[in-house]
């Protein structure tokens, strides 16, 4: 239920950020938050303006009426997400594939290796083959034998994969216990700082938010996990000390708004915290 039209382009993606945002806080309220319903509505305000009377007419209630709001909002985000109501589908459809195309989705677009197909058509033909054998009379103890014998050998295995690493991603595993994280948050930083100088604030507010996402998880994130900023952040257990930033991101890279000096010299603050490097602890003699 759209109460206003919605403009293209930038403005289209900015609206339906400040829709996302404002659903979230709604969440937030229903779960307890006490301060959910006022930044709800002022998201909301700065993102769509008027064009959400009943939305916002429910965040003013006192109490707020969130179980109303959240029906809108979905019914908003609904009807912002229906492929038929984007105004360049082909644009669209090239962004998402652009996405897609990111070395973090590589696992999506991957099959299975020949390995994982090799091991497939084993245990089918030796399951094929247990089918076709005449199996009745056999006593339960040999049954119980080579259960046994299976577990310990899954046990071994495990054990193996563990202590080598013996898997695709135990070399992504066994890297991410070296310090290459850190020297890659600082290269994150450099390049903020490399950016604001040329005055690209929206790629230097990208990659200071990329730093920060990898001395907040402890491995360079930005290309390898699947979560977004605000799920990083989240899981983090610091999205509300670091929300301004976050929407200054979202804003900037999902909203298409152009970032100015202020906002990045903001977040710039915001993130200062994150590019100081840990000194080492000395021993005591």
């Amino acid at each position: 239920m759209l109460a206003g039209p919605v403009g293209a382009g930038a403005d289209a993606r900015s609206y339906a950020l400040a829709v996302e945002q404002a659903h979230s806080l709604v969440k937030e309220g229903l779960a307890g938050r006490s301060d959910a319903a006022s930044r709800a509505h002022a998201t909301l305000v700065a993102g769509t303006g008027e064009t959400q009377p009943e939305i916002l007419a429910d965040l003013e209630k006192s109490p707020p009426d969130y179980a109303d709001a959240d029906k809108r909002l979905t019914a908003v985000a609904a009807a912002l997400g229906r492929p038929g109501d984007v105004g360049n589908p082909a644009q669209a459809s090239a962004s998402l594939h652009q996405i897609l195309a990111q070395d973090r989705y590589h696992g999506l677009r991957a099959g299975q290796s020949l390995w994982d197909r090799f091991w497939n058509w084993v245990l089918t033909q030796i399951f094929g083959w247990l089918a076709g054998l005449n199996l009745v009379g056999i006593p339960l103890w040999f049954w119980l034998t080579v259960l046994g014998v299976a577990a310990a050998v899954a046990a071994v295995i495990a054990t193996l994969v563990v202590r080598t690493g013996w898997t695709r991603g135990g070399k992504t595993l066994a890297a991410s216990a070296e310090p290459a994280p850190l020297a890659h948050a600082l290269d994150r930083f450099a390049a903020a700082d490399a950016a604001a100088v040329r005055k690209d604030y929206t790629a230097a507010l990208r990659a200071l938010v990329a730093g920060v996402a990898t001395q907040l998880s402890g491995r360079p994130y930005w290309e390898s996990s699947p979560l977004t900023v605000r799920e990083l952040f989240r899981s983090s257990g610091r999205l509300e000390q670091l929300r301004t930033l976050l929407l200054d991101f979202e804003l900037a890279v999902y909203g298409g708004r152009p970032t100015g000096e202020e906002t990045y010299r903001r977040a710039e603050k915001i993130a200062e915290p994150y590019r100081k490097v840990p000194e080492p602890v000395e021993e005591a003699a």
